[in-house]
């Protein structure tokens, strides 16, 4: 296993723990360890490539969850409010002029 493997792997670790501490500054390391990579062999190159891809996919979906709950936090600021949904499943907040409610 190659130091620029076991960094992956910590990557990956911290990303299903959700540990955003221990991400930090890993990104720096794994550049400096794939700068001074040496020769691979096959077997060795198609780890590393299927490791890279493996966190690319949490990295990825982490930053979804990131902006969903960014944008729920604003929806939640913003107050209540009436929304619909398209055929799509997209919400969209119903807008008007301001009325009183009263009875009919």
């Amino acid at each position: 296993m190659t130091p620029l493997e076991d960094l992956l792997d910590q990557a990956f670790a911290a990303l299903l723990a959700g540990d955003i501490a221990a991400l930090s500054g890993l990104d720096t390391r794994i550049a400096a360890a794939a700068d001074t990579l040496p020769a691979l062999d096959q077997g060795a190159a198609r780890r590393l490539r299927q490791k890279a891809q493996r966190n690319e996919r949490l990295l990825q979906a982490a930053g979804r969850g990131l902006r969903a709950a960014r944008e729920r936090m604003a929806e939640i600021l913003a107050g209540p409010g009436l929304a619909t949904y398209d055929a799509q499943g997209r919400k969209s907040a119903l807008t008007g002029p301001a009325r009183a409610l009263g009875r009919f």
